[in-house]
């Protein structure tokens, strides 16, 4: 590995989602320069250049801050949601490369920067739980696996909509009465449930509206709501079966390894939905070490530059990106607003 003196350039890391895109530019020293947010880049279909068109405005923003350009920049990390299939990654590889936005760029799916967020380790499991949900495993081996559009439940939308409808089983009696009733009406301003499933089939109430009943969900279970707590665990076990099923995919129930949990979702109240995937994963691989990443997922796209580059990162650059990055603020997407469009073909 090269010290990080040798490169005497600049390294940008991105990390495009769902609700937002996040551009950040650092020297060689673990500095953050610059960041830029912009909208949501998450897009499926062949036709990149809308989603890639926010990107390149957002990293020609934080260029603008730190006074650079892309000539500047010895390497570009991308961590792109949409990117899954090898189609993907070749189409916005292509156009981001004919933007000249840097020397050298490389695109990955957004699960794996989140995953070099909250390890050191050049292996390990990152299950990402944010609008959507991901899960990425690199094997000892460099064996990389991502489960894309296999993973279906366990994000944010998903334990709202599992909140609406626990309200309805509530109210026609299939389901018990739960907090969540008199949570979910209050958010979405509705008097009574029929109003409700009213909007719900109209098809009226806001995608990002209903993505900001997740939090509820989780201050409903930490308050003791019998069914809020069965939303959690039930998800909390299918966040687990990612992992799990990364686990034996490669092998590695006897190894030692980080599995990083990021995205919005692990920042509900209470313990119970870690503490479900803690129980549920140690069955399976009883020296796994459970983490919370300690850095953002672009900060994990601006490390995967440094390794792309050889640059041996020190404890002082970890330290330094973790002092010199965006406060929480910058970073918050707790309300789901600010989805951009998704095209399926």
């Amino acid at each position: 590995m090269r010290e990080a003196a040798d490169v005497p350039t600049y390294v940008l890391g991105v990390d495009g989602g769902t609700t937002k895109t996040v551009a950040l530019v650092a020297d060689e020293q673990g500095k953050v320069l610059s960041a830029a947010r912009g909208g949501g880049s998450n897009w499926t279909g062949p036709d990149v250049e809308i989603p890639m068109s926010v990107v390149v405005a957002t990293v020609r923003e934080a260029f603008a801050k730190a006074g650079i350009g892309g000539r500047d920049v010895a390497m570009a990390c991308f961590g792109l949601a949409g990117a899954d299939w090898p189609e993907d990654h070749a189409r916005r590889h292509a156009y981001l490369e004919g933007a000249g936005i840097a020397q050298r760029l490389v695109v990955k799916n957004d699960s794996f920067v989140g995953l070099r967020a909250g390890t050191h380790r050049p292996y390990g499991i990152g299950i990402v739980a944010g609008t959507g949900t991901n899960t990425a495993a690199i094997a000892p081996d460099g064996r990389e696996y991502a489960f894309g559009y296999y993973a279906s439940q366990g994000g944010a939308g998903d334990i709202a909509e599992d909140a609406l409808w626990a309200v309805l089983r509530a109210e026609d009696g299939r389901g018990r009465p739960t907090q969540l009733t008199s949570a979910v009406l209050g958010k979405l301003g509705f008097a009574h449930p029929d109003d409700l499933l009213r909007a719900m089939v109209a098809r009226s109430i806001e995608r990002s509206l209903v993505n900001s009943l997740c939090p509820l969900v989780f201050e409903a279970a930490a308050a003791g709501d019998e069914v809020a707590t069965e939303i959690v665990v039930r998800h909390g076990l299918t966040l687990a079966e990612y992992a799990v099923a990364a686990i034996r995919r490669f092998g590695m129930e006897r190894d030692e390894f980080d599995i990083v949990l990021n995205g919005s979702v692990f920042k509900g109240q209470g313990p119970l939905l870690i503490d479900t995937i803690v129980q549920a994963v140690h069955k399976v691989a009883p020296r796994a070490r459970i983490v919370r990443a300690g850095l953002e997922p672009a900060v994990g796209a601006v490390l995967l530059g440094y390794d792309a580059l050889g640059i041996a990162v020190s404890e002082a650059m970890y330290q330094r990106l973790a002092e010199t990055s965006p406060g929480a603020e910058f970073y918050r997407t707790s309300d789901g607003s600010g989805l951009a469009p998704t095209r399926r073909s």
